[in-house]
């Protein structure tokens, strides 16, 4: 493997808000109890991978990209991803930075840099990145629900209820 400046200037440009929030956390961040070990292992695992082969692994086109065409669709693709990602953090911090904003709806912030790894893995055939942002956004998904779940234990158990009355209706 070699280093990839392709794949180090993307993630370092979706690691930098990353970086930002770990340094100006929500105010309003409540306790939590510790996440699922297992869960948080395998995200670290995932996130870590990601970050390694991004910038190691995908090389240029001969390396990954089977043509020229399709780095340029990777590099308008990952130009919108990183300004969208870019904004939706901007947007954080001018709202307030609020905790229930980054994990309280449906998809969290921290999804959107693993769904571009996955991207980047089925652009450029790499097995591994596409191994590591499916491992990185079902545990960041998982983590997610469980911040949810402890925020608004209410709307969980709705949820799960309205789910089973649906099975019910169906005769499942």
């Amino acid at each position: 493997m070699k280093f990839s400046i392709i794949g180090f200037i993307p993630t370092l440009l979706l690691l930098i808000p990353a970086v930002i929030a770990c340094f100006k956390p929500p105010a309003d961040k409540p306790e939590l109890e510790d996440e699922n070990i297992i869960v948080f292992i395998a995200k670290c695992v995932g996130r870590f991978g990601c970050i390694g082969y991004m910038c190691l692994a995908i090389g240029d086109y001969k390396v990954g990209f089977s043509s020229k065409l399709l780095i340029i669709i990777w590099a308008v693709v990952a130009l919108l991803v990183i300004a969208l990602y870019w904004v939706l953090w901007i947007r954080q911090y001018k709202k307030g930075n609020h905790f229930e904003d980054i994990y309280g709806t449906g998809i969290p912030l921290f999804i959107i840099p693993a769904a571009f790894v996955l991207v980047t893995g089925i652009f450029s055939m790499n097995f591994m990145l596409i191994i590591f942002s499916v491992l990185d956004i079902v545990c960041e998904y998982c983590s997610a629900y469980g911040v949810r779940k402890r925020l608004h234990p209410a709307k969980a158990e709705e949820s799960s209820d309205e789910a089973e009355t649906e099975k019910n209706e169906d005769g499942e």
